[in-house]
């Protein structure tokens, strides 16, 4: 049953719900909105203008990573090159004062492959040469299908850091006194007092790399 005084509770409900908010038809109220509205759309520009020189200043680090990169490979490159000019300056340097047997007399570093890596530094064994001395590094082979390439690439690296010292490539296999062997030849400046490891890889025609051996030495 509906009570009789139904229809004026409702349309004093309706009234309460559609009377509008005190306040909002001031003026100055409104204007203080449509300021802070201004001031919104204001912030998120200026967001989206940072934004944007934020990108662009990523996208600049990243080019300036890549030219020292390339720049780095660049260095990298040129002093290998100027290490094989000296080395090879020590090795006829070293005919010409030896005469004919300076072959013979060559100062020799021979390596057996490891079976695994210690977990310290090995203990030296080896004296320090003089840093213009040629030295024959002779790496022996392990036996394996993976030990049979036509072009090898040696790397002597830091035991600790693992930062490349010395590198060369395409090198060949040899037989010296009846045991198949890698050899190139340093000069004694690239082995300064330390702990190193010699890493041994194979490069196939399709250029492709494998690793064939791993190697240790600690100059004294």
């Amino acid at each position: 049953m509906i009570p009789k005084n139904w229809g004026k509770a409702r349309d004093s409900i309706s009234c309460d719900v559609m009377r509008p908010v005190s306040g909002f038809d001031r003026p100055g109220l409104q204007w203080l909105f449509v300021a802070l509205a201004v001031v919104l759309v204001g912030l998120v520009a200026a967001e989206t203008v940072g934004l944007r020189r934020l990108r662009g200043q990523v996208e600049s680090l990243r080019a300036s990573d890549l030219n020292a990169r390339v720049e780095r490979e660049q260095l990298q490159a040129r002093i290998a090159r100027e290490q094989s000019a000296r080395e090879a300056f020590s090795l006829e340097a070293a005919r010409l004062r030896g005469g004919s047997h300076a072959g013979a007399s060559q100062p020799t570093l021979t390596l057996s492959p490891l079976t695994r890596r210690g977990a310290t530094p090995p203990e030296p064994t080896v004296e320090r040469p003089a840093e213009n001395q040629a030295i024959q590094l002779r790496l022996l082979l392990p036996p394996g299908p993976a030990s049979r390439a036509s072009n090898y690439s040696v790397a002597v690296r830091a035991w600790s850091g693992g930062e490349t010292i010395w590198s060369r490539s395409g090198l060949a296999a040899s037989a010296v006194e009846g045991r198949a062997m890698v050899t190139a030849f340093v000069t004694g400046d690239v082995l300064a007092p330390g702990a190193y490891e010699v890493a041994l890889t194979a490069v196939s025609s399709d250029k492709k790399i494998a690793d064939v051996a791993a190697y240790e030495i600690a100059v004294r």
